[in-house]
């Protein structure tokens, strides 16, 4: 298994002890040294984890085989947080390489993360993959605060370009993640089967499903309840599947028309309680992989700006359906897909 566990701290509380400020400008400002110490003191306690875990994904690159074995616990409740201290603790190592004055030590930061997510992507679990698109979307204030840095120097413009045109290359189509999700959901009603429900959900889930109408019906007929399920679960994969020849913006009807009969089934005597844990998520997950893939060619055109790269100026909005929005200012570019996203802004070097 990956040793990424064992991080105490997460993203929020490291962000408690110190607060960076975004300016265009270019300035970075810390708080006081106590806090700069406090978080010295973290990554001190993480650097053996942290190195191990950019040990193992070297050796899968060199290798070109996967991670030996990445946890997939269908509904457990805690199956992000060791991914996420491990980013968190990368972040923080690049926010104080920024304030020592080291750009050169962010961009392996940002690369070793999304060697992460890579890993996450091709897993075959769709929290993995939602936990791969988070921390996608998080690296990008890393990759952001390093380009506001004074001594962000063209190189870094180069490798940070490099990294998101290698993100676009390798993304994983929708089609191929609800593929794998279908064959994930097919070996789960199986185990439930064969190992029980107690086995295959968290006590939250099984407490919330021992509390529903069908719980009773269930009891009585196993088999005959799961066979029911599956087969919601398998109709309701097929609408899935078919909608994946469309861009998002374009699902939205299908989407409503798939959780409206979801919200139909709740509460009845026939309800398929497992088909819908499987279900009633499926939209959100799409949704967070659009704005994954939106925030990764966000960043890219705006370098693609910067180094005067115009092939991917165009590139159609996969979450909107409108094309990206360009700032172009007197110092750098900016780009954006939504009124209420934060651009991704490049000044020139």
């Amino acid at each position: 298994m990956l040793a990424v566990s064992g991080y105490g701290e997460t993203l929020e509380s490291i962000r408690q002890q110190f607060e960076i400020y975004h300016r265009f400008s270019g300035e970075i400002e810390l708080l006081s040294s106590d806090d700069v110490q406090e978080i010295d003191n973290v990554l001190k306690r993480t650097e053996p984890k942290r190195l191990a875990v950019r040990r193992e994904l070297d050796k899968a690159l060199k290798e070109r085989k996967p991670l030996k074995k990445l946890p997939s616990p269908l509904f457990a409740e805690d199956y992000a947080a060791p991914f996420l201290h491990y980013v968190a603790v990368e972040q923080a190592f690049a926010l104080r390489s920024l304030q020592q004055t080291k750009p050169d030590e962010v961009c392996p930061s940002v690369q070793y993360v999304y060697r992460l997510a890579d890993e996450l992507s091709v897993s075959g679990s769709l929290e993995l993959r939602t936990v791969a698109a988070l921390i996608r979307l998080r690296m990008l204030e890393t990759a952001q605060l390093l380009l506001l840095h004074p001594l962000c120097q063209h190189e870094h413009h180069v490798m940070l370009y490099k990294i998101f045109d290698e993100q676009i290359n390798r993304r994983t189509t929708d089609s191929a993640i609800w593929t794998r999700y279908g064959e994930e959901g097919k070996q789960f009603f199986a185990d439930v089967v064969k190992l029980g429900f107690d086995k295959m959900v968290s006590p939250n889930l099984l407490k919330e499903f021992t509390g529903s109408q069908a719980f009773g019906e269930y009891t009585k007929a196993p088999l005959e309840r799961m066979a029911h399920d599956k087969s919601v679960f398998d109709k309701a994969l097929e609408v899935i599947l078919e909608s994946c020849s469309e861009p998002f913006f374009q699902r939205q009807p299908i989407l409503r028309q798939l959780n409206q009969e979801i919200r139909e089934l709740q509460g009845t005597a026939d309800e398929p309680v497992f088909a819908i844990l499987l279900l009633r998520d499926i939209s959100s997950a799409m949704r967070l992989f659009a704005q994954e893939r939106s925030g990764i060619e966000m960043a890219y055109i705006a370098l693609s700006i910067s180094l005067d790269d115009p092939k991917r100026y165009k590139m159609l909005n996969f979450l909107t359906g409108n094309e990206y929005e360009i700032r172009l200012i007197t110092d750098g570019a900016m780009c954006t897909y939504e009124g209420n996203v934060k651009p991704f802004y490049v000044p020139y070097r």
